[in-house]
């Protein structure tokens, strides 16, 4: 009989921090078994073929850091990130409502306000991954044909938009939290916000205000502001604001620090998506919900 058992104390509750930790864990553990996270290999194998057979098809008319920044942008960064972090955090969060797994872990003596935090942590860091290994893929598939690059290969391409999507993972994640905390059909909403909010609002002239609300346009500015980009590839990137595209090679300042503060944005939104999904699911008593 050890000391803790003889003298009949309760072993100490893990803290805020211990408890978001373990829920990661686990919740990355969950993730193995998720079906999407089986065909990413396969994705990935795809992505590479694709930027290789587009690359040919493209050579003598493109660039080469023009092509992977254009595919990686509109690929990546507007569907497969978004797509994959808004369904495996609603998994994360709105499966185990669905199945009443959650009623075991909410008479727990835990809050459930790590729980959440700690779901968050780990879907991002797995869509963060996903993004970064498709970052990969496609310069590797235009990185295969050298002659596009007028100025050699550039692998700080790969950095570049590795942080502008895991940017991206993390908010979209956050959102994810979102919707699954709030919602008994929280796919559907996710797939209005990322088509009714973020691909019409970013990608169409809209008020700036408006487009300081969605992810997508707050993302473009900060990966605009690394690239530097020349004249053609900013209207790439950023079609519906062809004018302001053509002002950027005269902007003398970081681009983060104007049009709204990107930076600033991103954070508010993840922060405000966190804290009102922690205020519901921390308060509401959770039924089992239908399959979504």
């Amino acid at each position: 009989m050890t000391t803790t058992e003889a003298s009949g104390a309760t072993p100490a509750r893990p803290g805020m921090l211990g408890t978001a930790l373990e829920s990661a864990r686990q919740t990355l553990w969950m993730l193995r078994y998720r079906r999407v996270l089986w065909i990413v290999p396969l994705a990935l194998v795809l992505l590479f073929l694709f930027a290789l057979v587009v690359s040919g098809r493209a050579r003598g008319s493109i660039d080469g850091a023009h092509l992977t920044c254009v595919l990686a942008w509109w690929g990546l960064g507007t569907v497969l990130v978004p797509w994959a972090t808004l369904y495996l955090g609603v998994q994360a969060v709105h499966g185990e409502l669905e199945d009443r797994t959650s009623q075991y872990l909410f008479l727990r003596p835990v809050r459930r306000l790590p729980l959440l935090l700690g779901k968050w942590l780990a879907v991002s860091l797995v869509s963060a991954l996903i993004g970064c290994a498709g970052v990969v893929a496609l310069f590797l598939g235009v990185g295969a044909r050298p002659d596009m690059w007028s100025d050699g290969l550039d692998p700080s391409l790969i950095g570049t938009y590795a942080l502008v999507l895991t940017m991206g993972a993390f908010a979209y994640a956050a959102a994810a939290a979102l919707f699954a905390a709030t919602f008994r059909r929280p796919l559907a909403w996710a797939a209005f916000f990322v088509v009714g909010v973020q691909m019409l609002a970013a990608n169409l002239p809209v008020s700036a205000g408006m487009r300081r609300l969605t992810i997508t346009d707050p993302l473009r500015r900060v990966l605009l502001d690394q690239l530097e980009p020349t004249r053609r590839l900013a209207e790439d990137l950023w079609p519906a604001e062809r004018a302001e595209a053509r002002e950027l090679d005269d902007l003398p300042a970081s681009l983060t620090l104007q049009a709204g503060s990107p930076l600033v944005d991103l954070i508010t939104f993840v922060v405000v998506c966190l804290a009102f999904a922690s205020w519901r699911y921390s308060r509401t008593e959770y039924e089992s919900r239908s399959r979504d």
